[in-house]
């Protein structure tokens, strides 16, 4: 049953906001054994390339300074939220947010290395992502973009960075607290530190007048699509009729897919990125992505069905019947991000009535005024040659030929063996250039070095562009004199210092015959 009827998980959903120690707190009546959580608008968005891993090594280090217990406790750092959570008793739930906040106030550093290492044995760093590989094709090398690549790694991350890193954005004017359940008469406070409310950085997108397509290194199929507006109901329906006849169409009936997902990531009050993605049978992902934009232009044009309209609002409100626990708790982190965003909150009983109130006219409208936004996702090795009306966008900046300047080559005997090693470096003026033997060239101007990763054995380094172009400058590849000429042009503060030799992972051992 659904709002307007007499049950139903949305009717009882009533969020209550009070204020603790300055900190926004969103509760709800529930079970005995409370669910809460801590949450901070900081996430891998935040970061540099130089800093990646930053705020789950200060997640870490929190979570490892907690005393041991069977609380059933944890966190996660996801591209836009840090969040620590926990399901209990009141009182023992209460115990482990203090315990967040103490931890927090005086983070535990000594455990630095320790936390690095968990993280490097944990391996999940966010390169490698559709998601990000769409975030990238439109921003580059920051904000949501920076998912796109694993950055350098935990091992270069300084005490002095990640101190600064808790103390702009793990602050009591950047948290909300959302609770399932009785609040506890006593015992429940948020001692965070104090500070300036942090202010995100937009990062500019990338130019584009129509719709364009792109390659990149991770699995997966995607759509990346931008709206001008944090809460668009006719589009939030629209992207699940779309997932529904991308089902339909490469999964049932052709057996290319198995899954279909999609993901909204608001960046500003007035800008919402909402990203489809697709896995897809291995060989197969060119003919999946033709499905799916042939799909969205067709909703784009003409609208979902009627009955399309009717499935997508039975299936709202079959997960809402299914879980009256997990749509309060839904409800709650959304009301708490909201808080910390600065964006209108919009309880999910109201997105009910007005998907039920959808047209098809509305739908189609809303997906069209993205469409010359859309970037469409296909990996690198599907072998993919584009669509009729999409233009090609490279990932990073790609020159039909060098510039002119100081080239510096592999060794002469190095290209006569291996033509794959004809290689080159062009040192100019104006930035970086590089050549591969297949004739490519990339090109990253001065201005936009992002960081310089030194090598392990310290005779050269790894370039790295805002825009997405990374150049390898080695002593055995090009000399050591380019290996100067390079270094001369880079500004001291863009040089990573070498992580200690304990960080270290070692490379992998030969197989021995």
């Amino acid at each position: 049953m659904l709002p307007g009827s007499a049950t139903g998980a949305t009717d009882h959903v009533r969020v209550q906001r009070i204020e603790l120690d300055g900190v926004p707190v969103l509760t709800e009546a529930g079970p005995d054994r409370v669910t809460a959580a801590l949450v901070f608008g900081v996430g891998h968005r935040d970061e540099t390339f130089a800093t990646a891993e930053v705020t789950h090594l200060v997640e870490h280090l929190v979570m490892g300074a907690l005393p041991k217990s069977h609380l059933k406790c944890n966190a996660v750092t996801d591209v836009d939220v840090t969040a620590f959570y926990a399901t209990g008793r009141p009182e023992a739930v209460a115990a482990f947010v203090d315990g967040v906040c103490r931890a927090i106030s005086d983070l535990p550093t000594e455990r630095l290395d320790s936390e690095i290492g968990v993280l490097q044995a944990e391996d999940c760093s966010t390169g490698n992502s559709t998601y990000g590989s769409l975030w990238a094709a439109r921003y580059r090398l920051a904000g949501p973009g920076l998912v796109a690549t694993g950055g350098p790694g935990a091992a270069y991350l300084t005490e002095e960075v990640v101190r600064a890193h808790a103390r702009r954005w793990f602050v009591r004017e950047n948290a909300a607290l959302w609770w399932h359940g009785e609040l506890p008469e006593a015992g429940l406070s948020l001692s965070l530190p104090s500070g300036p409310r942090p202010q995100r950085f937009l990062p500019p997108p990338r130019p584009q007048s129509a719709p364009v397509w792109t390659q990149y290194f991770a699995p997966g199929v995607g759509l990346l699509l931008s709206a001008g507006s944090t809460y668009d109901p006719a589009m939030s329906i629209g992207i699940e009729v779309l997932k529904e006849r991308v089902r339909d169409i490469a999964r049932h009936a052709r057996g290319l897919s198995y899954h279909a997902d999609s993901m909204a990531l608001d960046l500003h009050p007035a800008l919402r990125e909402v990203a489809v993605v697709i896995d897809a049978r291995e060989g197969q992902e060119s003919e999946v992505a033709r499905i799916l934009w042939e799909q969205y232009e067709a909703l784009s044009t003409t609208g979902p069905t009627e009955e399309e309209l009717r499935h997508a609002v039975a299936g709202f409100e079959e997960e809402l019947d299914g879980d009256a626990d997990g749509v309060v708790q839904a409800e709650l982190a959304d009301a708490a991000y909201c808080a910390i965003a600065g964006i209108p909150f919009h309880p999910i009983a109201d997105v009910l009535t007005d998907w039920r109130a959808m047209t098809p006219d509305r739908v189609a409208a809303a997906l069209a005024a993205a469409r010359r936004s859309a970037v469409l996702y296909v990996p690198e090795a599907a072998g993919f040659t584009g669509i009729h009306g999409l233009h090609r966008r490279l990932m990073c900046d790609y020159v039909p030929e060098l510039p002119r300047g100081t080239t510096f080559r592999t060794p002469a005997l190095t290209r006569l063996v291996n033509k794959s090693a004809r290689l080159r470096i062009v040192v100019t003026d104006d930035g970086l250039a590089h050549g591969d033997a297949d004739g490519d060239g990339h090109f990253i101007p001065w201005p936009a070095v992002e960081a310089v990763v030194p090598a392990d054995d310290g005779k050269g380094f790894q370039v790295v562009g805002r825009n997405m172009c990374g150049i390898v400058v080695h002593e055995e590849m090009y000399g050591r004199k380019a290996v100067a000429a390079v270094r001369e042009r880079i500004p001291a503060h863009l040089w990573l210092a070498p992580p200690p030799e304990s960080r270290r992972i070692p490379a992998p051992r030969a197989p021995v015959d």
